[in-house]
């Protein structure tokens, strides 16, 4: 009896000393991802409306151009066999006119470590969801979590970013550079981004957006909901009118300067996008590290109490076994 009581209440200790390592594990890891999670959410926050006046300034260009000859915002429209000599300047301008409508491009925005309670999962889940039938797909991770899902699933991986600490906008620049051509040149018919999106602490929601080719009408919806831009006015020529009243100067001309703004529009939304998901991943690992730190409280204490109870009923049947040898022995 001595020896089994033995054996438990020291596998009880054991247990209890070792759950008390960890919670202080889980509680120093919590403090670390909060204090990143606090700089993470501020760049997040702060860069949304950057974003928001860019989709402001874009939906205003969109209505002066004609979208169907822009390569970034529709694909060339289907020509007649009589047409296509006359059209040679044109699809070599459009070369995209000869895309694989086979293929699918997909950003993947993921974490580079675990411990963040759910935060992959659900992104992959809603991926998966939305992908999983296409026979022809090609991703371009960025995050070790996404690299693997991909090679997991056998999907193709056409190219891998490393996920830095500290977001810059370099990362989404060579990101847009290599979808841009990919999709210019043919490689992909559509280029979607996916990434968790920082909506609070305790809530990141899996989005999926699509990159290209852009969407005006959806340009045009977000323009509408965008702040006033009157103290942001350009110095030159052109000149415009919008239904606010706002008056705007396009230099050197809008069609030059939409080129340059709708490149520069898909990496803001890249770069927007590794901040909400640098921010969720900070935010998902500080409240799964809290709830690990208060689970194993509830367990030390649960086991403590075990422990009690274990000792309690040994020195009882101690006090039986005495008070019962003694009884004999009278």
């Amino acid at each position: 009896m001595t020896k089994e009581y033995m054996a438990n209440t020291r596998e009880l200790r054991r247990r209890i000393r070792s759950i008390k390592n960890t919670s202080q594990i889980t509680k120093a890891m919590q403090m670390v991802a909060a204090t990143k999670m606090r700089r993470a959410q501020n760049q997040a926050v702060s860069g949304r409306p950057y974003e928001e006046n860019l989709n402001f300034s874009v939906g205003t260009l969109l209505p002066r151009v004609d979208v169907t000859t822009h390569p970034l915002l529709s694909r060339h429209p289907e020509r007649s066999e009589g047409s296509q000599d006359s059209d040679n300047k044109q699809s070599r301008d459009f070369s995209h006119s000869a895309r694989n409508d086979k293929s699918v491009g997909v950003i993947l925005l993921s974490t580079n470590k675990s411990l963040c309670g759910a935060l992959n999962t659900n992104l992959f889940r809603v991926v998966q969801q939305k992908f999983g039938n296409e026979k022809d797909i090609k991703y371009f991770s960025l995050g070790l979590k996404g690299r693997n899902f991909v090679v997991r699933t056998g999907k193709t991986l056409e190219a891998d970013f490393e996920s830095p600490e500290t977001v810059a906008l370099r990362e989404a620049r060579q990101i847009s550079n290599l979808v841009r051509n990919a999709f210019l040149e043919g490689s992909v018919k559509e280029v979607y981004l996916a990434f968790p999106d920082f909506v609070s602490t305790l809530r990141q929601e899996p989005k999926i957006v699509k990159l290209l080719p852009i969407d005006p009408s959806v340009i045009s919806n977000d323009s509408e909901r965008s702040p006033d831009l009157s103290n942001k006015l350009s110095r030159d020529s052109s000149q415009a009118r919008n239904d606010n009243g706002i008056e705007f100067l396009f230099e050197p001309n809008v069609d030059e300067l939409l080129d340059f703004v709708l490149v520069h529009h898909i990496e803001t939304q890249i770069y927007q996008a590794l901040l909400e998901t640098k921010a969720s991943e900070h935010s998902a690992r500080m409240m799964a590290m809290q709830n690990a730190t208060e689970n194993a409280k509830e367990l030390v204490e649960d086991l403590n109490l075990t422990y009690n109870q274990t000792r309690q009923a040994a020195i009882t049947n101690e006090l039986l076994e005495i008070t019962t040898a003694g009884a004999a022995m009278e």
